[in-house]
């Protein structure tokens, strides 16, 4: 499994989000990092970020855990992006990246 990027909202993170990218920063390879909150324009980076999981899932629906009440992306849960060998990529919400992280350790 090949990491491709980790979206995250560095203000509202929750707190296995620097468990996972302390384990991001261990492994080999170039991986994207985006902080919708550090970003000049957030409006820009939270599109990005969200074309980045659509284009991931492509078939299928976005997982409810990347969306507040209102119906707004929210990033604080963290999203991993990995790309299996075949080339399908896969989205692991929240917790489920540390998990997908040691699975593939």
């Amino acid at each position: 499994m090949r990491v491709r990027t980790y979206i995250y909202d560095g203000e509202t993170a929750a707190d296995h989000v620097d468990r996972v990218r302390e384990r991001l920063a261990d492994r080999d390879g170039e991986i994207e990092c985006l902080d919708v909150a550090a970003a000049e324009r957030r409006a820009d980076a939270v599109r990005e970020a969200t074309f980045a999981i659509r284009e991931s899932v492509r078939i299928g629906t976005t997982p409810d855990g990347l969306y507040d009440d209102a119906g707004d992306p929210d990033f604080s849960a963290g999203v991993l992006i990995t790309q299996e060998p075949t080339g399908r990529r896969r989205i692991h919400v929240g917790e489920d990246a540390l998990a997908a992280l040691e699975e593939s350790a």
